[in-house]
């Protein structure tokens, strides 16, 4: 995680990418997470920058899901915003798709690319988020 921390410190953008299996991130990247609550204690408890100073940080939440209910990506993205408020990392947006669980089937949304590339815009995009 030390090495975590330190690439978290130099971003100014973060993209986090997961998929969502039962309806929440992966155990790896709950886990980061998890493991960024020394960083909730800098800022809540110490009361210091969680990432060393107070520039601007903007983050992107990408994740695909293998079925089509409505609420599905909704915990995932409660978990994520959660992170990145604590963090001071401005919600830039996010980049989901449903019914992606096989190979190429993210084909079958032919406007995925469209999409992606305009959530690259938002996330690079300097004015306030």
């Amino acid at each position: 995680m030390q090495m975590v921390y330190a690439e978290l410190e130099e971003a100014d953008r973060i993209v986090l990418a997961s998929p969502v299996q039962f309806m929440g991130v992966t155990a790896q990247t709950k886990a980061m997470i998890d493991r960024c609550q020394a960083l909730w204690a800098r800022k809540y408890v110490l009361k210091i920058p969680p990432l060393g100073n107070r520039r601007e940080r903007k983050g992107l939440f990408i994740s695909v899901g293998g079925t089509k209910l409505a609420n599905l990506f909704q915990p995932a993205l409660a978990t994520v915003k959660s992170l990145f408020r604590t963090l001071d990392i401005a919600y830039a947006g996010e980049l989901l798709f449903s019914a992606v669980d096989e190979k190429g089937a993210i084909t079958k949304n032919p406007d995925a690319l469209k999409q992606a590339y305009l959530a690259g815009q938002r996330l690079v995009d300097h004015s306030t988020a």
